[in-house]
């Protein structure tokens, strides 16, 4: 290869070069960019994790109180369906035993049809006949009272059971309130909660894309530099062999100044021998 077609490669390479230079710049900016906003979205994630562990923590004390007062609500209606079983089984006695004794009223009736009498005969200023009347009244009234206790103890039961009931209803109210006024009251929480969660997912996401982003340029760049590195030596070599065959030319020339100063010597020394006029540069010559 002459020195013109070499010239001619190394300033295609050199032009190539120039080339991968500038694009390794605007990748190294590009992977830059990415490699910054990775680390940007990963200080928002850092502030997000954090408050959402406040939260969290927060939350955990909600968590606990909402699972007590669920429990005891629970626990409440479980006693409740268990006393309405109850109930209904001794009401079911109870109209058994109605059926037997043929007692059309509540005993409690009785009892307070019996008080009732009672008052009448302490307040009401009675004749002798009226005070008898109702003392054989209040009299028959006990009687079937007393003959009817086995029903007696079973409307007590009845009535009981349905106080406890009502009682368990109530308990059972007031923990469904309690509940619902912890959520209304750690509701704006619960959204931030919610909210936080939501925007920590986007961040992981974009912060993966900006690190997926980064390393794609980076593998660009690492290529586009290997590529640089393999120009550079290439042009190192052109530029070798350019001096190599500069320094082959450099000694043609001075072998061929040397053989013309050889034969100008000849040419000078048969001018003395034969004795002809010497020149001016025949001169200079034979003084150096």
């Amino acid at each position: 290869m002459d020195k013109k077609e070499l010239l001619r490669k190394i300033n295609d390479i050199k032009e190539e070069i120039k080339n991968l230079k500038n694009s390794l710049n605007n990748l190294n900016r590009d992977k830059e960019f990415w490699f910054s906003k990775k680390e940007l979205l990963k200080k928002d994630l850092a502030s997000l994790i954090s408050n959402i562990k406040k939260l969290k923590s927060s939350s955990d004390s909600f968590n606990q109180e909402v699972n007590k007062l669920r429990n005891e609500r629970d626990k409440y209606n479980n006693e409740v369906g268990k006393l309405i079983n109850e109930i209904k089984n001794l009401e079911n006695e109870r109209k058994e035993l109605l059926k037997k004794s043929k007692l059309k009223v509540n005993p409690d009736k009785i009892k307070q049809e019996i008080d009732k009498l009672n008052y009448r005969i302490e307040t009401e200023a009675l004749t002798f006949d009226q005070e008898n009347k109702l003392m054989k009244k209040i009299k028959d009234l006990k009687k079937i009272y007393n003959e009817n206790s086995e029903i007696k103890n079973l409307f007590d039961k009845i009535n009981s059971v349905d106080r406890q009931i009502k009682e368990f209803k109530n308990k059972s109210d007031i923990a469904h309130e309690n509940l619902k006024q912890i959520f209304i009251s750690n509701r704006e929480d619960i959204n931030q909660f919610k909210e936080i969660s939501k925007k920590i997912q986007e961040k992981r996401k974009e912060q993966q894309d900006a690190f997926d982003k980064f390393i794609e340029y980076k593998n660009k760049f690492l290529g586009t530099n290997n590529k640089l590195k393999d120009k550079l030596n290439g042009l190192n070599l052109l530029q070798q062999q350019i001096n190599r065959l500069e320094e082959v030319i450099r000694k043609n020339r001075e072998l061929q100044k040397l053989k013309k100063l050889e034969e100008r010597e000849k040419l000078v020394e048969e001018k003395l021998r034969i004795k002809k006029k010497l020149t001016k540069d025949d001169l200079i010559m034979l003084q150096q």
